[in-house]
């Protein structure tokens, strides 16, 4: 090689070696671990003044517990199927919608071990809906409307009063068949203003 060539040659070298070695003293990256910022779900904030996360789970878990452990649902001589009907609100907000506390009820249930003893069916308007997008009769649904035996739903009530609001979450399971409400659970919360 040509005494030229080798100094651009040398010359490219270590300015590939400089710029290595500068991009190197960047400090480590740090992996994602799925961490976030948020607070966590059992732990109220301060500024809360309506229902939360925390609401949300402790609710639901403490609902998920006593369906599981009800006597007619763990006796059963079949697996009840159980259809998701809506939460009414009758809250000082009215706009608001309250069916995320039906999907984990449902979702958690689904997941444990009453899964065995509790089925969950579509309501019918869901499978008539799904039928017709796949381009068949929506009257074969009908039969899929027999197959519930029960259907979960909730009423949400609040109480505000001067610088206070009271919560009471209401959820039952109605029997189809005969009206009457076979099991039913509550839960509330008071926040001070």
């Amino acid at each position: 090689m040509r005494p030229r060539a080798r100094f651009v040659c040398l010359t490219v070298g270590l300015t590939s070696l400089a710029f290595l070695s500068a991009c190197r003293s960047n400090p480590p990256r740090v992996e994602n671990r799925g961490a976030t910022t948020t607070a966590p779900l059992d732990k109220r904030l301060p500024s809360e003044r309506g229902l939360a996360s925390k609401d949300l789970v402790t609710a639901t878990d403490e609902m998920i517990e006593s369906i599981a452990n009800h006597p007619e649902f763990i006796n059963a001589p079949y697996r009840l199927q159980i259809v998701m009907d809506q939460v009414v609100n009758r809250t000082t907000m009215p706009a608001r919608d309250f069916d995320i506390y039906l999907a984990r009820i449902r979702a958690r249930l689904n997941e444990s071990g009453a899964r065995y003893n509790l089925g969950f069916v579509l309501p019918k308007a869901d499978i008539e809906h799904l039928r017709r997008k796949e381009g068949l009769d929506p009257a074969g649904s009908s039969d899929f409307a027999s197959k519930a035996d029960y259907v979960l739903r909730g009423v949400f009530y609040d109480a505000p009063s001067g610088g206070t609001n009271t919560y009471l979450l209401t959820f039952q399971i109605v029997d189809l068949h005969d009206a009457q409400i076979t099991w039913e659970g509550s839960y509330e919360v008071k926040f001070a203003g």
